[in-house]
């Protein structure tokens, strides 16, 4: 009996850790090779550039297609359990990512969400706006880009079952005297 019990615990506990892994994997092209500490984006104020590899997210801000390949401009946020970018009202700034083909501007346009796997190449000085900013660079091993999800209608449905016969049963009552 007891081993029977041992046993019906080890099958919950595989049944568990197999829905806790389904759930919360990174997709297969942002995953690295070897198990290896990743750069935080937060680190690139006090890190030199030296390949450090690096997952970083966001949302694309600005596209541009160079001769040596595609930049893309992108608003960092930090990223869930699968990779994917959260959207927020604060971010950690912004950086690059440069691709070594070309992007097409109507597929990868501003607004949707992106996360890569690369190195941590360069700094760049350059402007958002008249503002003068420090971009970080990542050399794109892997980019991913991000399905968009439609957010459902607002619309102001009347699920109460009666409303087809609300207005039939909402009309006043008139009583009118008998005449004696």
């Amino acid at each position: 009996m007891f081993t029977g019990a041992s046993a019906m615990n080890r099958m919950m506990l595989f049944i568990t850790a197999l829905l806790i892994g389904g759930c919360a994997s990174i997709p297969s092209d942002l995953r690295t090779a070897t198990e290896q500490t990743l750069l935080p984006f937060s680190s690139t104020v006090t890190t030199e550039p030296s390949g450090q590899i690096a997952r970083w997210g966001g949302e694309i801000a600005k596209v541009s297609n160079l001769q040596q390949g595609s930049l893309l401009e992108v608003v960092e946020f930090s990223l869930n359990a699968s990779g994917r970018p959260v959207k927020a009202d604060t971010s950690g700034g912004r950086f690059r990512i440069l691709v070594s083909g070309f992007i097409d501007p109507a597929i990868y346009v501003p607004g949707r969400l992106v996360t890569v796997l690369g190195s941590f190449s360069a700094t760049e000085e350059d402007k958002v706006g008249d503002q003068a900013y420090l971009f970080p660079v990542l050399q794109s091993e892997q980019l991913h880009l991000w399905p968009e999800i439609e957010e459902p209608s607002n619309c102001n449905c009347n699920y109460d079952p009666f409303s087809f016969h609300r207005s039939f049963m909402m009309r006043p009552i008139i009583i009118v005297p008998a005449d004696n």
